[in-house]
């Protein structure tokens, strides 16, 4: 997908061109706000930003070193009834990829409260020193 940014820094659907025209605002994938946060045991916590989702629209995944985080919302309003004055809440997709490569895929949990999307990983255990007895041959 390609996007242009213009100097205001919007990102919406009427900044965006591609060689066949603009973007319709479900073609974008938007970017989810996230706070990633390291424990002092070790461990991380990644808080993305999910107001308005359903669980069933959100999907987590861990693989190789990388969370991937994508959701989606669409509102369907009956064509004819409704007209918008105003429309600022963003529909279509949502994505974010976040690199955390000493966590282990082992005991992820992930929890949709309030808005908020809160993914835990444990770390991966660090390597330790293991001294070998040599036998006599």
């Amino acid at each position: 997908m390609l996007f242009v940014q213009t100097k205001s820094g919007c990102c919406g659907p009427s900044a965006l061109q591609s060689a066949r025209g603009s973007f319709t605002e479900s073609e974008v994938e938007h970017a989810i706000p996230v706070d990633v946060l390291e424990g002092k045991a070790g461990g991380y916590s990644v808080r993305a930003s999910l107001p308005g989702f359903a669980r069933e629209n959100v999907e987590v995944s861990f693989s190789e070193g990388i969370l991937s985080i994508r959701a989606s919302r669409r509102e369907t309003v009956p064509e004819g009834e409704v007209e918008y004055l105003l429309r600022e809440r963003t529909q279509g997709l949502f994505s974010r990829r976040i690199k955390l490569p000493k966590a282990s895929g082992e005991g992820v949990k992930a929890e949709l409260k309030d808005g908020v999307l809160t993914v835990t990983l444990q770390r991966e255990a660090e390597p330790q020193l293991r001294t070998i007895n040599i036998e006599q041959g």
